[in-house]
């Protein structure tokens, strides 16, 4: 149980430190897609419009119910920073926080329970209107550096190196 705790923890951690990563290249910024989505409106009731169609298309399609959701889902997805903090991190986290509890509990995975969270995270994910930046931050070098110690100096801890005896040898990067 420690260990999957420690490992939940490490994915979120890789999911923000991508989107660290992200963030320093134009190309890779959620808020380009919003606001030129939004820049397509004549009037203001278009442009909240226009921006949840943009959301919804790379998130999940709006065909969904409490606890079933749309079977268009990640249809467009990105690996876009904005989207990776904002959405991915936090739904990888309602996932996180079920399987926990089932292990903890020695009880089967609540789905419904975990369906209903994550719609909800999806559905008011695309109607919000948070404005993400438009413009690249930080030295994607220096931070690739950055990331490639960080994660390369603990990858016998995550036991993503093969060889160190670990019960994760198989994986591999």
């Amino acid at each position: 149980m420690n260990q999957v705790t420690i490992l939940c923890q490490h994915f979120l951690s890789l999911v923000n430190d991508l989107d660290t990563l992200l963030s320093s290249h134009e190309g890779f910024l959620l808020g380009p897609w919003l606001e030129s989505a939004k820049g397509l409106a004549r009037n203001s009731e278009q442009e909240i419009q226009y921006e949840w169609n943009a959301r919804t298309q790379i998130t999940m399609w709006f065909d969904n119910t409490e606890t079933k959701a749309s079977l268009l889902r990640d249809y467009a997805n990105k690996y876009w920073s904005g989207l990776l903090q904002d959405y991915y991190g936090p739904r990888a986290a309602i996932y996180f926080k079920h399987l926990l509890l089932s292990m903890e509990n020695n009880a089967p995975f609540a789905l419904k329970e975990w369906r209903r969270e994550w719609i909800s995270l999806t559905n008011n994910w695309q109607s919000d209107r948070k404005v993400f930046s438009t413009t690249a931050t930080g030295d994607p070098l220096n931070i690739s550096q950055s990331l490639y110690t960080k994660y390369l100096s603990n990858a016998d801890l995550l036991g993503l190196v093969e060889g160190t005896g670990s019960p994760w040898k198989s994986a591999s990067l």
